[in-house]
């Protein structure tokens, strides 16, 4: 489907197939590389569970977490082994969009062990920790969940709603973000898969140094369809890899990328499960009305299983709720309905316990295009 986001660059796409490669490039000359690092297709009778883990690293799949950590285990299982075509060449666009860090956060009081707090552009969980938490190798940040579908849109206003869904890791208490997702859009509708690492004061964006959204073209994403989404932090380069599995069509990609230049480094001390207004152009945009995003499985592990419904000692997890901005260009009269906010959350550790590696989260929106 063709998007209706506003590029910043021009790229022919003859330029950007990438060719397959059975192991990760080396670290690229920094300000001349353009593309991605793109894992191939493993051979015929790869067997990812019993696979070392350079053998993971060489073709690019989610690090392994400890058989200990059933549930966590089993849904890497799943997710490496399930029927899939991973594309070995990669067409993707950037575009003006980025998927930032928190935006005015205020701490709204704490009930059990989650903190509930507001922001202006997120919805969603976050676990903070200690500065290097998640600098470990191969710690990383994980979800499985059902691709919303636009609802009902008032597109008389002349303007377009955006809705990114994604995970990641800092961005809650400083100025980057490694993260991967999708982004549901109205007026014109359109639904990608995408891949970013947001960094404050970035000098340059590149594929391989994405510092705004770069959208993976050929990888089919639509309303209904069940996904899943690894990212995660190695110490050697490239630093930043996204694995998405469309469970619905098969089609998988996995994708390395550094973190561009700026004034933010990558601090590894949160991580997220978000629901965003991004910034369009340098604005935050309208939020698309997504109806409600459910996540059935949510964790993050550095060698420890951090969970939304639960809690790590030294750790905080927090219930972010989108506040009701002035709407852009719209209808000036337009109010949220309820008291909940403009998008919240509902976080559900399996069966009520917060110990569970089992944790969903949903996300409710309160009706901010159906105007």
């Amino acid at each position: 489907m063709k998007t209706k986001f506003t590029l910043v660059l021009v790229l022919a796409a003859s330029a950007l197939m990438l060719s397959p490669l059975a192991k990760a490039q080396v670290q690229p000359n920094t300000g001349t590389d353009t593309s991605p690092f793109v894992y191939g297709q493993p051979p015929v009778g790869f067997d990812p569970t019993t696979a070392s883990d350079a053998e993971l690293d060489e073709y690019g799949f989610p690090p392994r977490p400890s058989v200990a950590d059933t549930a966590a285990y089993s849904a890497w299982v799943q997710a490496v082994t399930g029927p899939q075509t991973r594309l070995t060449s990669v067409v993707v666009q950037p575009t003006n969009i980025n998927n930032g860090v928190a935006q005015g956060l205020q701490e709204q009081g704490t009930i059990g062990n989650v903190t509930g707090v507001t922001s202006s552009n997120w919805s969603g969980a976050a676990i903070t920790a200690a500065n290097g938490t998640f600098k470990k190798n191969d710690s990383f940040v994980y979800a499985q969940y059902l691709m919303p579908a636009v609802g009902v849109d008032n597109c008389k206003y002349k303007i377009t709603y955006y809705m990114s869904e994604w995970v990641g890791i800092d961005g809650f208490n400083n100025g980057d973000v490694l993260q991967a997702g999708t982004q549901s859009t109205a007026c014109g509708t359109s639904y990608v898969a995408w891949y970013e690492w947001f960094t404050s004061g970035c000098t340059q964006n590149t594929a391989s140094l994405p510092c705004s959204e770069w959208i993976i073209s050929n990888l089919p994403v639509g309303p209904g369809d069940y996904l899943t989404d690894y990212v995660w932090y190695t110490t050697s380069s490239p630093h930043g890899h996204a694995y998405l599995l469309n469970f619905t069509t098969g089609v998988a990609v996995s994708i390395g990328f550094n973190q561009p230049a700026g004034n933010a480094p990558y601090a590894g001390d949160s991580v997220e499960w978000i629901v965003e207004r991004p910034e369009v152009g340098g604005s935050l945009a309208n939020l698309t009305n997504y109806l409600g995003a459910a996540w059935d499985l949510t964790y993050a592990y550095n060698g420890t299983i951090y969970v939304p419904g639960g809690s790590v000692k030294g750790s905080t997890v927090y219930n972010i709720t989108m506040t009701c901005p002035p709407w852009n260009n719209a209808n000036p009269s337009f109010k949220c309905k309820g008291t909940e906010g403009l998008s919240w959350t509902q976080i559900n550790p399996l069966l009520g316990n917060p110990s569970s590696e089992q944790t969903a989260i949903w996300n409710f929106v309160e009706g901010p295009a159906y105007q």
